[in-house]
């Protein structure tokens, strides 16, 4: 049995062929990298909170608030906002019967007012009454580290 030349030639090349890994692709790699970054970019966006502008006052040494709370939004122009709220409260009794609500679940909540820096004190003064007619008794102000 003998082979010519040019038959083992080829009977070499084509099992070279085989025993390849192929080409490296690029597309899948791009995928990959592509769905990272749209990832990263989705993450990110939740840690910053887009919402009511204010200007929170400074503070030296902010005070870490542990437990349920109830966020209380008061903007420049005195509106009211609740939680995460985009729609300003329409009247102060949703206020009250919504801090009603949570005294009554949470007996140890906190509500936290988030003013902003030109609120007058006696709007504040109104509010924290309020507060306090819905049965809740730890207030606290936020404020950010200088």
């Amino acid at each position: 049995m003998n082979k010519s030349w040019l038959e083992e030639v080829r009977l070499i090349s084509s099992s070279r062929q085989s025993r390849t890994l192929g080409a490296f692709e690029l597309a899948p790699l791009v995928d990959v990298i592509l769905m990272l970054v749209i990832f990263s970019l989705m993450v990110t966006g939740f840690i910053y909170t887009p919402g009511i502008q204010i200007d929170i006052p400074a503070v030296s040494k902010p005070n870490a608030i542990h437990g349920r709370t109830f966020t209380v939004t008061i903007t420049k122009g005195e509106k009211i906002y609740i939680g995460n709220s985009v729609e300003p409260v329409s009247s102060r009794e949703i206020l009250l019967s919504q801090l009603k609500k949570f005294a009554e679940q949470t007996r140890e909540g906190i509500v936290i007012l988030k003013a902003d820096y030109n609120v007058r004190h006696g709007f504040l003064m109104k509010l924290m009454e309020d507060i306090r007619a819905a049965d809740v008794r730890k207030i606290a102000f936020e404020g950010k580290k200088e």
